[in-house]
């Protein structure tokens, strides 16, 4: 059943979902970033200072 009288065809179009598809990617470039600055930080603390 669709939701208007004359859009058959408009309703089996599927609709692309711009933020679901950036979703996964943002996702890993955030973990590159957080991961990259945890590691940095772990480093400095192990080798005791800031050496960047």
């Amino acid at each position: 059943m669709t939701r208007y009288r004359g859009a058959g065809k408009e309703d089996l179009k599927q609709k692309f979902n711009y933020f679901g598809a950036m979703a996964i990617p943002i996702a890993f470039v955030n973990g590159l970033f957080f991961g990259g600055y945890a590691l940095r930080k772990i480093r400095q603390y192990w080798e005791g200072g800031p050496m960047d």
